[in-house]
């Protein structure tokens, strides 16, 4: 069968199991509406886990503080986790799992049971009575090992990786799942309940399947990387307004403890609830040590996974060095690189996304990161090179970054899990941001943006819903923030994403963007203006899109060369090649980079710095002098510690390494 003909296969598959699931759903049970976002604070997480524990050793603490936070939360239990116990140790470490939850809850532990349907399957539903925000979904896939090796497969892993497959159920319903089954399953699962965040495991570890070995570097359990694939196909086929977080399970115990102290105790006694439960963890829950052996490490850390795709941000310090800005792969931090002392510097935070830079009214550096909660967090250069340390926004959490313009004005915007489109501005010294206000409402909204000013001092915004369509709406006056416009369509071929914008030399703003019929990137100019701040702003009137000619993917790197003429960088496809489109020309620069690149011109020269291909997380800059591009220097890797959680005021220090003791072997 041809992909073509899979894709259509497993998306009729899937609006059969949707509409089969509700009618069977009204019969079965009564089943509610899923939250509402406003029922749920703003947060609705969607949690899929191998088995009954992953979630509390490799995602949380994120569990506990969207608990604490009031938000909504799903858990899905793929496999029964039996072990080949049989139905009695199923349940069992299921008791386990919902103790875990009623102490993050902060409840009694007491729940309702009944059953749902997706389609013609039948799955498992716990509700916390204290709190109905939480619940707990159980697919009980069997669960045994089919060899006698760490590495032999499990029905899940087969039915993951071998055509052909199936994995049966254990429980009261004895039903079969293939691969295509399983996939439209969680996709249905994610369209009924409306996430804002879908969180599983590491899907990354390309180690195949039988050769997976107990505690071995870089290895992973079949299970874990089975169902984080899973899950990664069904976000292909459940399009929404969510993001995705996934995470280091195993491997964490090679990395450094990057929990405090607080975050530690907490994750530990949750899963020492479920371990009580779990007579193969606990065998005399009076006496129980857990969490002991690797359990110990996994505990006292959290990591997010890495695409090897950071995208870095480039500025310059008071005494004219280079800085660069990224997101650590391994540490999960803000980090920053000085080219005078040609070091790195973690700076804290623990964030699953890169950063968003821009400068602040008074000249001094900042940037935007996003904790795995969708709260946007603040951080600002002082004079003396040091940071002032974190400031939370307030009013909104998002899935995505926002996005971010220091031309005139320091302001950002962003689509938030509400669906709503958002912006706020910066203050003029203080590492402090106004809160978060909504912009008109625009329709299917999608989370790719652009921001500028136009010359009379506006801000404008560009957006693209759904469809394609672009969208743009403009400050109706540049000293009254709260009044804008009404969004109006630009005519242009419908977009995928890719937008950014930037005013001209002429004062004329100039917008980028990706086709999505051929992935070019498009160049749309204005061509009209208003003179004053006192003209009333009217739709501007655009140019016909003019096609580039060059595919590209992520976000173009848009600015002003040394001579104040537009320049834009994009990278072709990850692992491909850089290009730079300059005076209606495109030249190549470099290959192997693996993600959007930065700009910036610096003491009168042009650099452009991107990530290098490959699993070391390097930046090559160029720069362009007297006529010619060069290699300026590589970037080695960022630190492995320094992240920590996001506090108010806190710049992040790295914590101690611990060494962990214990040989106590884990399977599920």
């Amino acid at each position: 069968m041809t992909p073509i003909s899979v894709r259509i296969v497993t998306a009729i598959r899937l609006a059969l199991l949707c509409c089969i699931g509700f009618l069977f759903a009204n019969v079965a049970t009564a089943l509610p509406l899923p939250p509402s976002i406003h029922d749920c604070n703003g947060s609705k997480d969607l949690i899929f886990a191998a088995h009954l524990d992953d979630d509390l050793l490799f995602m949380n603490p994120d569990v506990s503080a969207n608990i604490d936070a009031g938000g909504c939360m799903l858990t899905v239990y793929l496999t029964a986790s039996e072990r080949r116990a049989g139905e009695d140790y199923m349940l069992a470490r299921e008791r386990g799992v919902r103790a875990a939850y009623a102490y993050l809850a902060n409840k009694p532990d007491v729940w309702t049971q009944d059953t749902v349907a997706v389609g013609a399957y039948h799955l498992t539903r716990f509700t916390l009575t204290g709190d109905p925000k939480l619940q707990l979904i159980h697919m009980r896939l069997k669960d045994p090992w089919l060899g006698k090796g760490w590495g032999s497969l499990t029905p899940l892993s087969q039915t993951e990786s071998i055509a052909g497959n199936t994995v049966d159920t254990l429980g009261s319903y004895h039903e079969t799942y293939s691969r295509a089954d399983l996939v439209a399953t969680i996709a249905s699962i994610i369209q009924g309940y409306g996430p804002t965040t879908v969180r599983h495991l590491d899907d990354t570890i390309n180690i195949p399947y039988t050769e997976l070995c107990w505690r071995c570097i870089g290895h992973g359990h079949p299970d874990h990387i089975a169902s984080a694939r899973l899950v990664r196909d069904a976000i292909k086929l459940a399009h929404g307004n969510y993001a995705e977080v996934a995470y280091v399970d195993y491997p964490t115990q090679e990395r450094q403890i990057n929990l405090d102290e607080k975050e530690i105790n907490k994750k530990t006694e949750a899963f020492r609830r479920y371990a009580w439960k779990d007579y193969h963890a606990c065998p005399d829950p009076q006496n129980c040590i857990a969490p002991a052996g690797p359990e110990a490490s996994w505990v006292g850390r959290s990591y997010y996974v890495s695409r090897h795709n950071i995208t870095p941000a480039l500025f310059t310090d008071p005494e004219g060095g280079i800085l660069i800005l990224a997101k650590g792969e391994v540490n999960d931090a803000a980090n920053i690189w000085n080219s005078r002392k040609q070091t790195w510097s973690a700076l804290g935070g623990r964030t699953p996304d890169s950063l968003a830079s821009f400068a602040y009214p008074d000249a001094t550096n900042g940037f935007l990161a996003r904790d795995a909660l969708g709260i946007i967090w603040t951080n600002k250069q002082n004079p003396d090179e040091s940071w002032q340390g974190w400031q939370g926004m307030v009013g909104a959490r998002f899935p995505r970054l926002p996005t971010v313009t220091s031309e005139v004005k320091t302001a950002a915007v962003a689509l938030a899990n509400d669906g709503l489109l958002y912006w706020a501005t910066a203050s003029s010294t203080e590492n402090r941001w106004a809160a978060w206000q909504p912009l008109p409402v625009l329709q299917q909204a999608s989370g790719d943006l652009a921001i500028t000013t136009d010359a009379a001092g506006r801000l404008v915004i560009f957006a693209t819903d759904v469809e394609g369509r672009l969208f743009t709406v403009q400050q109706i006056a540049a000293e009254d923030a709260e009044h804008w416009s009404s969004w109006n369509e630009i005519a242009a071929p419908a977009a995928l994403g890719g937008l950014a914008a930037l005013r001209n030399a002429h004062g004329l703003i100039e917008l980028y963007l990706r086709d999505r019929e051929s992935n070019h990137l498009l160049r749309i100019v204005q061509a009209a203006q208003a003179n004053s701040a006192a003209d009333t702003p009217s739709p501007a009137i655009w140019n016909t899109a003019t096609d580039l000619g060059i595919s590209f993917v992520g976000k173009p790197a848009a600015g002003l060369n040394e001579h104040g003429n537009v320049i834009v960088a994009v990278v072709d496809h990850p692992g491909g090649a850089l290009w730079l489109y300059e005076n209606a020309q495109a030249k190549k620069l470099s290959v192997n980079v693996a993600s959007s690149p930065a700009l910036r011109v610096i003491n009168g020269v042009l650099y452009i710095v991107a990530r290098n291909a490959g699993q070391l997380q390097t930046y090559q800059v160029q720069e362009y002098r007297q006529g010619a591009w060069g290699t300026a220097l590589t970037v080695t890797v960022p630190p492995a510690g320094g992240g920590s959680a996001f506090s108010v005021g806190v710049s992040g220090s790295p914590l101690a390494v611990v060494t962990d003791n214990g040989t106590q072997e884990k399977d599920n």
